[in-house]
């Protein structure tokens, strides 16, 4: 099993991209104390050129009509345990399952370059490609990603 832990490679993604990437997106106030973390709500001009930029113009309204904010998972202080703790991702609870990562090529939200960073952390992930979508792949190819899946799964079955 990785080293890594949950918001490790979410820590190495922000630094990777750099403090501008995520454009108008916003952080807000945490107004619950008893949940940990940073909320915060992408922006439009994130969502538009980042996360659908290949997918139809309608998906990105309805997108646009139904972004709700989402917590970080983290509080910025490397000291907190949110999502820090080793015991999340063991081999008991997530290594013993076979795992498929599907690189989405033009991903401009997790680009593919540190996708691959993300499998190279997780030895034994079967790697399967697809080129020309965005960060929506349902929506951006939807076909091409449900025949990955049916492949996928027709594999999974065969073993």
């Amino acid at each position: 099993m990785s080293k890594y832990n949950m918001i490790i490679l979410l820590d190495e993604l922000l630094a990777y991209v750099g403090p501008d990437f995520f454009m108008d997106s916003k952080e807000l106030q945490q107004e619950n104390p008893e949940i940990k973390g940073k909320p915060f709500i992408f922006g439009p001009n994130f969502m538009a050129q980042r996360l659908y930029h290949l997918s139809p113009p309608e998906d990105l309204t309805l997108g646009l009509m139904l972004i709700r904010p989402a917590n970080a998972f983290t509080t910025g202080d490397p000291n907190e345990a949110v999502m820090r703790d080793e015991k999340l991702l063991t081999k008991e609870r997530y290594g013993s399952a076979r795992r498929m990562f599907i690189v989405v090529e033009d991903d401009r939200g997790i680009p593919a370059e540190f996708q691959r960073h993300m499998i190279a952390q997780s030895p034994g992930v079967e790697v399967q490609e697809i080129t020309g979508a965005d960060h929506m792949v349902m929506l951006s190819r939807p076909q091409e990603l449900v025949q990955l899946l049916i492949r996928i799964g027709n594999k999974c079955t065969s073993h």
